[in-house]
């Protein structure tokens, strides 16, 4: 009895990569799409320093800015302080938010004050400053 090798046979031996390519290619798709990106703040602030820094989670906070020259800024845009608070209260809507303040050190503390008090009246019951870390 004769046994023939065929040469297909050895062809059928290997495995087809092009699924599992196909798979990862469907998975990578899928995490850079539901990757979330953080909004940056583009207005040049010099926070001041601390010792302390809270490690609490702050992404999703409203964050408004004031730069040195005391002009008040929310989502990228140069608001004044009687309409920050209406501002405030229109982007929460309905969910209960945290709000940092990122200040220029050069602002002053009834400044700052005042725009606090503006956040808290809209309706945001935790509002944090924000700082950097001091250089030792």
């Amino acid at each position: 009895m004769r046994f023939r090798h065929r040469a297909e046979s050895d062809r059928d031996a290997g495995i087809d990569m092009t699924p599992l390519i196909d798979i990862v290619f469907i998975m990578l798709i899928f995490f850079v799409l539901t990757a979330s990106f953080e909004n940056q703040q583009t207005i040049t602030v010099d926070r001041p320093s601390a010792n302390t820094v809270d490690q609490s989670d702050k992404k999703g906070a409203l964050i408004v800015s004031i730069d040195a020259s005391g002009m008040i800024w929310f989502e990228n845009r140069n608001v004044a302080k009687p309409e920050l608070t209406a501002l405030i209260r229109y982007a929460m809507g309905s969910k209960t938010m945290t709000a940092v303040v990122n200040a220029d050190k050069k602002v002053s503390s009834g400044l700052l004050i005042e725009v606090v008090d503006q956040i808290r009246m809209a309706g945001v019951g935790n509002v944090a400053i924000a700082t950097q870390t001091a250089e030792r």
